[in-house]
């Protein structure tokens, strides 16, 4: 790939205008995302955290009201005062045990001491155990206590009443223990010991997190694991490098990240509990949503970035194709075919260019063409003319001493012939001008006719209808007298009465439009007998037209063309030449095969079949020397004759 090319640059910098945009894009999408859903997880996260903090520290506060109840029974009351005890009292404990066990949900056994009595009940399941003549089971976590305490995870006990019918296995239990007072005193009347099932933790802690991606820990303040999801932790003390600072941080909730988690927690501080909630979330699940919903942006930016690149380089492409093309047919060209074709049928700059190119080398090539044509065809004339020309010195000075001869002998008739004979063979043997004002070629022909007047001895008449304006206009030589010696050859007839020969010249303005071309500059004015001499301005030029070099743009010519200064599309004007005659005409069948035949004349030369200088060689002059639009027709008139019409499209209008 040509890295200096129109195509490579611009793929390169569609490329990059595309590519780029969509990957920083992409980049900062990623990274907007991954921290927005990261901050909003956590906050949703934290907030579920501080609801499951409030539900256990609810539940836990609940328990403990639960515990209160006894100061409400006067009975329980007096009997732990005075060491009261009988049958009646052992029913009241019970039921005070018993209404205690089914107030709160989650509750698996109630121990209750009476110091006084020395009395031990432990109700489980609504079957009560007793003691008598005991200790305080419960002494270690209540002796010092004002109030209450939470006991961490254990497995439940019996409370050292031994193993009596029914039997229960142990169980992970979470036990407060409140001592009880002689209130508003500070005698120690006893103690109850409530033991609260894991599950009714569990169940709380459970909605707080996914067991398999999360955990979930519950502490208290020396770091014992209270619940945690992973059960071989539960009653363990846990170490781990995060659990100092959170539980030696000062603040109520917070968060801090190590080891690639997040850990979330929530303090509970009361006067009988203090634990901590926490909760940990891996990096790789907290930005799971993240990652995935990147991921499918980043696949939805890939698939649309391949889109634009595709779309890029079929652009890229289509838009630098036909320019390849022209260089292609440029290098042919270049290489010597001048006949190679670009095609290209678009409407945008580069079918323009295009479309200018291919105008531009068919013009070239009608250019070239049209010299070959033209220089073949003077060099036909020259060489006839050669030819024909014996010396034109000799033959000159013949006739002036003929004619001298003739004035001597006081006949100015044959002086005025052989002058007309002079002037028709200086205008014939002038090679040096191949193109001549039309009132050179008019005087020529009006030579021709006196010869011929006096050939038919008056017998016909001639008329000139001609324009001023057209006269110097500059036309190949002998355009106009060959076509009159044609009605001589062909169309005269004594029989059907006098001759008529006419000759047209007119000139109409506006008859072409939309053309380039510039006429040919205008001949030297007629002599005054109506010769023009050899000394006229075109005399050794060059006679083919000039053509106007194609410079500018579609939008210019049309711009130009169609300015008011103009007044629209330029006007051609187009010169009208018309021999007309009365004589025999031309029947139709040969009238159809003559005008079919004007049409495979071989331009080459300008020559007709029979290798005469006629009408086809007229035709093909008209053509090479001013534009392949001029034609030359043949129709007959009524009710005989002929006329010949050379239509002849000028240049811009000389007119005006």
């Amino acid at each position: 790939m040509n890295k200096s090319s129109i195509r490579t640059r611009l793929i390169l910098l569609m490329l990059a205008a595309t590519v780029i945009p969509i990957v920083i894009s992409m980049i900062v999408t990623y990274f907007y995302t991954t921290r927005s859903v990261g901050t909003k997880l956590i906050q949703e996260n934290a907030n579920l955290i501080y609801q499951g903090k409030t539900n256990v520290q609810a539940y836990m506060d609940t328990l403990n009201r639960n515990s209160l109840s006894l100061y409400n029974d006067p009975g329980i009351l007096l009997m732990l005062r005075r060491n009261v005890h009988d049958y009646t009292n052992e029913a009241q404990t019970y039921t005070l045990l018993q209404n205690m066990t089914h107030s709160v949900d989650g509750i698996y056994q109630i121990y209750f001491y009476m110091a006084k009595a020395r009395r031990s009940t432990l109700l489980i399941g609504d079957i009560p155990k007793r003691g008598y003549d005991t200790d305080n089971f419960s002494e270690p976590y209540t002796t010092g206590n004002p109030s209450s305490v939470v006991e961490p995870t254990h497995m439940s006990s019996i409370y050292g009443l031994g193993q009596s019918p029914p039997y229960y296995d142990p169980r992970p239990v979470i036990t407060l223990h409140r001592a009880i007072y002689n209130v508003p005193t500070t005698e120690w009347l006893g103690t109850l010991s409530i033991d609260i099932k894991l599950e009714a933790i569990q169940d709380i802690a459970d909605q707080l997190f996914n067991k398999q991606h999360e955990r979930l820990y519950l502490l208290d303040q020396s770091g014992m694991v209270v619940y945690s999801g992973d059960s071989a932790l539960i009653g363990k003390p846990l170490s781990d490098a995060w659990t100092g600072p959170i539980l030696e941080s000062k603040e109520p909730r917070g968060r801090l990240e190590l080891n690639k988690s997040v850990y979330l927690y929530e303090k509970m501080d009361t006067p009988y509990m203090k634990w901590t909630l926490v909760k940990e979330i891996p990096h790789s699940y907290l930005y799971e949503g993240a990652r995935s919903l990147t991921q499918i942006n980043i696949i939805i930016a890939a698939v649309s970035l391949l889109l634009v690149i595709a779309a890029t380089l079929f652009v890229t492409i289509r838009i630098t194709a036909p320019i390849k093309k022209l260089i292609g047919t440029i290098n042919q060209i270049q290489a010597g075919n001048l006949t190679a074709r670009v095609d290209g049928e678009g409407q945008d700059e580069i079918g323009i260019l295009v479309r200018r190119f291919r105008t531009m080398m068919e013009t070239i090539n009608n250019l070239i063409l049209r010299e070959y044509r033209l220089n073949i065809a003077n060099k036909t004339n020259q060489l006839k003319a050669l030819q024909a020309q014996i010396n034109p010195h000799f033959m000159n000075n013949a006739l002036q001493s003929i004619g001298t001869l003739a004035l001597q002998h006081n006949v100015p008739r044959i002086y005025s012939l052989i002058n007309s004979l002079a002037k028709m063979m200086r205008y014939s043997m002038n090679t040096n001008q191949e193109a001549v004002p039309l009132s050179m070629e008019i005087g020529h022909v009006k030579a021709y006719l006196e010869l011929q007047k006096e050939r038919f001895e008056g017998k016909f008449r001639t008329d000139f209808e001609l324009d001023e304006a057209a006269l110097g206009i500059e036309v190949p030589k002998m355009i106009i007298q060959p076509l009159v010696e044609n009605y001589f050859k062909h169309g005269f007839d004594p029989k059907l009465g006098p001759g008529h020969l006419t000759v047209r010249v007119r000139l109409e303005p506006g008859g072409e439009t939309g053309s380039d071309e510039i006429p040919l500059e205008p001949g030297g004015e007629a002599g005054p007998d109506g010769i023009g001499a050899e000394s006229g301005p075109a005399a050794g030029g060059d006679a083919a037209p000039r053509i106007a070099p194609e410079s500018r743009t579609d939008e210019d010519s049309a711009a130009a063309d169609a300015s008011p200064a103009s007044g629209g599309p330029r006007a051609r004007p187009v010169l009208f030449v018309e021999v007309e005659d009365n004589g025999r005409g031309i029947p139709e069948d040969e009238l159809t095969e003559l005008q079919a035949g004007l049409a495979v004349m071989r331009e080459e030369t300008g020559m007709d079949e029979e290798g005469g200088i006629g009408i086809g060689n007229v035709r093909t002059r008209l053509r090479l020397y001013f534009d392949p639009q001029a034609s030359l027709t043949l129709e007959n008139t009524d009710p005989h004759g002929v006329r010949i019409t050379m239509r002849i499209p000028l240049g811009e209008d000389t007119t005006t």
